[in-house]
């Protein structure tokens, strides 16, 4: 049974994928269809239905569009393999319990920001709302005997400020992060409290680093690229709520 489940919910996973790497081009641009009916960034123009078949769609076109030729990038590919690999991992750590519905709830959004972070360089605050919104839920469930999180009220309220109070110094003195990454923080923090919240920024910077490291090596000490914080740090997340309670209580 738990065979045919984990099947399910991958498949749901590559599902919302798809739409939400759909979402990340449509939503910021106001087109709607979009989700459902993409188009090609170069020209434009909107691409056939089966463009959105899951897994095949864009395969099935070798990454190009149809009508001007331009490559396109396998952003829903990735996307719907992402989420289909994050909600599958959630399933066999969390199962059914209500923990598992509430992080994958965070895992999509956190997608969705990746995208639309990658693409634009914004945070939208409608986004940043949902986790917020889902970071006072938990808080208010940890004052009551039921919750499964593991954390108590003030680890909410210290881990809001952890990391983002230092992001947002950084960025007064240096602009060396963006805001959104400091809202971001924020929300994520009284989401996580403060451990996973530590947690989770360490992996992210980590895996920035070593990222920042191959491209520097890639282009050379000419070359010119920016690296988006957000995946990282939300990468970062999805990893801290997976393994980052496990781990914190085998080390401390």
């Amino acid at each position: 049974m738990q065979i045919l489940f984990g099947f399910l919910v991958t498949i749901l996973g590559v599902l919302a994928g798809g739409v939400l790497g759909r979402a990340a081009y449509a939503l910021p641009r106001r087109e709607l269809r979009g989700v459902i009916a993409p188009r090609c960034p170069s020209c434009g123009r909107e691409l056939p239905m089966r463009y959105s078949a899951p897994l095949v769609g864009a395969l099935s076109y070798r990454f190009r569009c149809p009508h001007c030729g331009e490559k396109q990038g396998a952003r829903v590919l990735i996307s719907e393999l992402l989420l289909a690999a994050a909600w599958l991992a959630l399933y066999l750590v969390y199962s059914f319990g209500y923990l598992f519905f509430l992080y994958a709830v965070v895992a999509a959004v956190l997608l969705l920001l990746s995208l639309i972070d990658l693409d634009l360089q914004e945070v939208p605050h409608p986004l940043l709302l949902i986790l917020l919104v889902l970071g006072a839920m938990v808080f208010t469930f940890s004052f009551f005997d039921f919750s499964e999180s593991g954390t108590v009220w003030w680890e909410h309220l210290v881990g809001a400020f952890a990391i983002s109070l230092p992001l947002f110094i950084l960025l007064m003195v240096t602009g060396g992060v963006g805001g959104g990454d400091v809202k971001l923080m924020f929300v994520l923090g009284f989401f996580l409290g403060y451990k996973l919240t530590l947690f989770a920024f360490l992996v992210g910077i980590v895996l920035a680093a070593i990222t920042a490291i191959v491209l520097r090596l890639a282009f050379g000490k000419s070359g010119k690229f920016r690296l988006a914080l957000v995946p990282f740090l939300s990468l970062g997340a999805v990893v801290s709520l997976l393994f980052g309670g496990a781990l914190i209580s085998l080390l401390f």
